[in-house]
């Protein structure tokens, strides 16, 4: 019982002394990421700021997840779509859904019937698919 006191008494006393250091606090902000398959969104956080998202070039909350690869140029997000109205061969959307999937998964079907202008092929190495593109 008197081993149980002394506990009690030195937990007290550290609390105690470490209640008389001064606080030193260090505010820092964060940024979330939504990377979906079809939309990406951003977001940060800063202490006793509310929530907010992460406005795109084009004002806007949401930015989709789209690259085109065209000869020597690289287009991303609404540009990548533009080019996909009229060479969707060289646009590729929804990778997220591939990412690690082997040539026989049920999501790879999916994708080469969803999109037919692109050609998986599966990758012995890796063990997971690839895109055959001609660019």
């Amino acid at each position: 019982l008197i081993m149980g006191v002394w506990v009690q008494m030195l937990v007290a006393l550290t609390f105690l002394i470490l209640a008389l250091f001064p606080h030193f606090t260090v505010t820092v902000a964060v940024m979330s990421i939504d990377l979906g398959s079809e939309w990406m969104k951003m977001a940060i956080v800063k202490p006793g700021v509310p929530m907010e998202i992460v406005l795109n070039r084009e004002s806007r909350r949401k930015t989709p997840t789209a690259v085109c690869l065209k000869e020597n140029e690289r287009l991303f997000e609404d540009s990548a779509l533009g080019v996909s109205v009229k060479n969707p061969k060289t646009v590729y959307r929804h990778l997220q859904s591939l990412l690690g999937k082997r040539h026989d998964n049920l999501q790879v079907k999916i994708y080469q019937k969803r999109f037919p202008e692109h050609q998986l092929q599966d990758d012995p190495v890796r063990g997971t698919v690839y895109f055959n593109s001609s660019l």
